[in-house]
């Protein structure tokens, strides 16, 4: 009898044990993530892990091969694909957006349009975008607005604010006519603008308020070394952007790159995913 006393005992302790232990880790930050991304991991491989990146970006190169691209597609499911507007333009690429659209609903992937150019910011981002809504909407689930006006002419100390106001402004606007859509909007701006603090939040935080989804450019490398970027901040879901045509970078500039943000930052529950090109080095799964 005293023998069954003292089992029951221990398992007694074993389940507090385990029940202490759960409860821990639901009340720590640093062990509790969501299941939707994981963290990456300091010590990975070089290559990206789909499940770490799962948004792909359509090159030019692989709409000439469109039986190579659906193959790709319904192999590896990811969870978004991306399109620059600019590539709709090629001569054959006429019944492009269609044939994707077709692609992306059988795959259950969702499909964006990338749009935009330097100076759309304000009124004329507004516009543009809108009218880029009414004309691609019904084959797409939302559209990306890809701005940097640090390019421009005007970004100089004395207007930076005001520019950087009037995109907000941009944004705001576009965001409601998106949503009477029933569309996504989604912004794109370099990954520093996080360094631009409001009155109140960072510039990043501002542009969750009027998106659903920030991507940060990843247009300058160097930056990440001397920069104490706060990714997780923001209180939106964010991507990273490591596509080729979009960072002006090359491939082993954008192969180093990653490699920085893979040391340097955390990602929990708000990190959705890095950007990649289909037929880029990085990916683990590549395009045959």
């Amino acid at each position: 009898m005293a023998n069954k006393t003292i089992n029951m005992n221990e398992v007694l302790m074993k389940v507090i044990f385990v029940f202490l232990v759960l409860l821990f880790s639901l009340n720590n930050p640093e062990t509790a993530q969501s299941k939707d991304a994981e963290p990456i991991s300091s010590k990975s491989e070089s290559n990206i892990h789909f499940s770490n990146t799962n948004n792909i970006n359509i090159t030019n190169n692989l709409t000439k091969n469109l039986k190579k691209l659906k193959t790709f597609i319904k192999a590896v499911k990811p969870k978004s694909i991306y399109l620059e507007q600019w590539i709709l333009l090629e001569p054959h690429n006429k019944k492009l957006l269609k044939k994707l659209s077709k692609i992306a609903k059988k795959n259950k992937t969702s499909f964006y349009l990338v749009i935009g150019k330097n100076t759309w910011f304000g009124n004329r981002g507004i516009a543009n975008t809108v009218a880029s809504l009414d004309l691609y909407g019904k084959y797409i689930d939302g559209i990306v607005l890809r701005v940097e006006p640090n390019k421009v002419n005007v970004w100089k100390d004395d207007f930076k604010v005001q520019i950087l106001n009037q995109i907000l402004d941009s944004y705001a606007g576009i965001h409601n006519e998106a949503k009477k859509r029933n569309k996504q909007f989604f912004v794109e701006f370099p990954f520093w603008f996080t360094d631009f603090k409001g009155p109140l939040r960072s510039f990043s935080e501002d542009a969750c308020l009027y998106s659903d989804k920030v991507i940060f450019l990843i247009d300058n490398p160097t930056k990440l070394d001397s920069l104490d970027i706060k990714w997780n901040d923001i209180t939106c879901k964010y991507n990273i952007d490591l596509t080729k045509r979009a960072t002006e970078l090359s491939d082993d500039s954008i192969s180093d790159a990653y490699k920085k943000i893979q040391k340097k930052l955390p990602f929990y529950s708000n990190f959705n995913g890095f950007i990649v090109d289909v037929d880029s080095d990085l990916l683990e799964n590549t395009i045959e």
